[in-house]
């Protein structure tokens, strides 16, 4: 199947209301504050985070909420003041989790619309998780992005365990 574009229509990306103001600090870019260095706030763009709580997500088996019910924060889409660049390995790694969930003889596969309202979903769990995460482990004297780093290195160590454990 070819890799579907997210951003020839728009999107309405959501995250839950009430992490809008937990997740800012860990975010370089904000409309009210000045740019933060990688170190300080380890997650470029506040959909960077939106796509990692849905990884969060998925790596801890947490099934997707029933409806959206958090804030929209922006749009995938062609207009100006949408999200263009929204990169092919993440519209991939998108279509491949709604194959797992949808089914892959199911149509809707090929719907973006109905892909990314399942990606919200994912975040819309995936969020909270994550940042109550990020939070447990912040630690003054070290910056964050090493915070997520470690998070990040401590999952992929566990996963690697666990397949290596496996017999194909």
């Amino acid at each position: 199947m070819p890799t579907l574009t997210f951003t020839g229509s728009q999107h309405r990306l959501f995250l839950p209301d009430e992490i809008k103001d937990r997740v800012a600090p860990w975010i370089q870019t904000q409309p009210t504050t000045a740019y933060r260095t990688a170190d300080q706030a380890p997650f470029r763009r506040m959909i960077d985070f939106w796509f990692a709580a849905i990884a969060w997500a998925v790596y801890h088996d947490v099934r997707p909420a029933a409806e959206t019910t958090g804030r929209f924060f922006v749009n995938l889409g062609p207009n100006p003041n949408d999200i263009r660049n929204f990169e092919e390995w993440r519209a991939d790694l998108l279509t491949i989790l709604a194959v797992r969930d949808f089914g892959v003889d199911s149509s809707d596969i090929s719907d973006t619309r109905k892909i990314v309202d399942l990606a919200n979903r994912y975040a819309e769990v995936g969020a909270p998780l994550l940042l109550d995460r990020l939070e447990e482990s912040a630690d003054l004297a070290l910056p964050r992005l090493y915070v997520v780093a470690d998070i990040l290195a401590r999952l992929v160590t566990e996963t690697v365990a666990r397949s290596s454990d496996r017999s194909f």
